[in-house]
């Protein structure tokens, strides 16, 4: 732990607050340094709703990188893109008589944060945020009004 004290930013002082390093994970368990299992109740940041390391997702993600996939393709039009746009379509969107459209958000969790708010005030009217003691949501202006580290 005392790498991280002394070679890591203090913003992400929630982390701090785990008794353990991580090595591993599968499903919803994190395997710690010394060999504990403890349930990951973060699941990623809400980002793993299939949990850590799902056989068919890693299977899917090999496969990709293998046959040459673009890794980081955020602003271009790719052929996975397009698949994806298409079977969300088909199974989603298309079936439920809708016509919205999608916004891909950028590759860290505070561009979904601050997409959210700005849905949450345009939607509602309102301005008022909910937030968690201990919470920490990005470094960007809104994320960091409403996370703890950056009211502190």
């Amino acid at each position: 732990m005392l790498t991280f004290e002394r070679l890591e930013s203090s913003v992400r002082w929630y982390a701090r607050s785990f008794p353990a390093v991580f090595a591993a994970a599968s499903g919803s368990l994190l395997r710690t340094e010394d060999g504990r299992e403890v349930i990951d109740f973060l699941s990623g940041a809400g980002a793993l709703n299939y949990g850590h390391n799902h056989p068919s997702l890693v299977r899917g993600a090999i496969r990709y990188l293998l046959e040459g996939g673009i890794v980081h393709g955020l602003d271009l039009a790719t052929t996975a893109r397009r698949r994806f746009l298409e079977t969300f379509d088909q199974v989603v969107l298309e079936p439920r008589g809708l016509t919205y459209r999608m916004q891909f958000t950028g590759p860290t969790g505070t561009n979904a944060v601050e997409a959210a708010i700005k849905l949450a005030w345009k939607f509602t009217g309102r301005e008022g945020i909910v937030r968690f003691d201990g919470s920490y949501h990005g470094m960007t202006l809104g994320s960091l009004a409403i996370s703890e580290a950056g009211r502190s």
